[in-house]
């Protein structure tokens, strides 16, 4: 009896599914703080500068690789550690925005959104590809730099869509905002 590749492959799908293992990361090394402000629907609406002390929380789930673990543990804490370091103490600023520009002069960052302007030293900020600078967009943003830096590092064996992140990050006590990152091939 042959089976449609279609169903073929859904059928692997499902029993790879039941098979995925995980890594979980929620360490006291996790955490940053950091600035930012929110903007709603027009561009009079935007919440006031402020900053959070915000921790990490992080899962790789995906196959046993051949040595019986799905990445190496050290691999994944130093890269989830350094974007935490990237982050800490900086201004977090969205690229994307349709109403806010950011230009860089003589190291001063000055970002705009009419009426609204700021001015921060370059160092001291750090603009994300993202549209806003929500909570549940760094979340994702984190999940992706994280996911680059373990494909980088050659932490995947089997081909980098078979793995899933997800990243929780929490702004404020209680208050969570989680990005999944389960890819299909």
């Amino acid at each position: 009896m042959s089976f449609p590749v279609q169903l073929q492959a859904r059928l692997f799908a499902l029993l790879f599914i039941s098979m995925i293992h995980a890594i979980r990361f929620e360490h006291d090394a996790l955490h940053f703080s950091a600035s930012h402000f929110i903007t709603f629907d027009t561009p009079e609406k935007v919440e006031a500068l402020h900053g959070h002390n915000f921790r990490i929380k992080a899962e790789v789930s995906g196959p046993l690789n051949r040595r019986e673990y799905v990445v190496d543990f050290l691999i994944a804490f130093n890269s989830l550690k350094q974007i935490c370091e990237m982050l800490s103490h900086k201004v977090l600023l969205p690229r994307e925005h349709p109403y806010i520009s950011i230009k860089a002069t003589e190291g001063i960052i000055c970002v705009s959104m009419p009426p609204l302007q700021w001015s921060f030293p370059e160092g001291d900020t750090l603009t994300l590809p993202v549209k806003n600078a929500t909570t549940e967009a760094l979340a994702e943003y984190i999940a992706r730099r994280f996911r680059e830096m373990l494909e980088r590092e050659s932490a995947f064996e089997m081909p980098p869509s078979q793995y899933g992140i997800t990243i929780e990050l929490e702004e404020s006590p209680g208050m969570w905002a989680v990005f999944w990152d389960h890819q299909t091939a």
